[in-house]
């Protein structure tokens, strides 16, 4: 599962991870694919919706909280301890950002209280590697 704000990448990261396929355009309603669940951005940024996603963690393996290194990202305080299933942080167009972007993106994660943090790009690839990695290992876990 991935939730974060509208247009830090979610669905980008998904089809090129090749978890959902087609045009990649905004993300109406939570869209559940055999190895993917994509939440559209208004999940993260509206408090009522909050329980949509916190439900919905069950039907996840992980949960992965992604935000732009280059935008203003404000997500609820430890608001992962709330879910029903582990939680994992992605900054994601690094590519574009400077490090104090990054620095900034990555405080917004800890804060969530996550600790393993990813940072990617899928537009160059960066960090790409090791994110599959670490998601086949988790396919892998019984």
């Amino acid at each position: 599962m991935v939730i974060g704000p509208a247009g830090s990448g979610k669905s980008t990261l998904l089809n090129v991870l090749q978890y959902i396929e087609g045009e990649v355009r905004k993300t109406q309603s939570i869209r559940y694919t055999p190895l993917a669940i994509d939440t559209p951005g208004e999940m993260m940024q509206i408090p009522y919706l909050y329980n949509s996603f916190i439900l919905n963690s069950s039907r996840a393996r992980a949960v992965f909280f992604l935000v732009s290194a280059r935008q203003y990202n404000r997500m609820p305080p430890k608001i992962a301890l709330a879910l029903k299933a582990p939680a994992f942080g992605i900054v994601s167009q690094i590519d574009i950002a400077d490090a104090d972007q990054i620095r900034r993106a990555e405080t917004v994660l800890q804060m969530v209280g996550l600790k393993k943090i990813f940072h990617i790009s899928s537009i160059t690839g960066d960090g790409l590697d090791e994110l599959k990695k670490f998601l086949d290992e988790l396919a892998n876990y019984p």
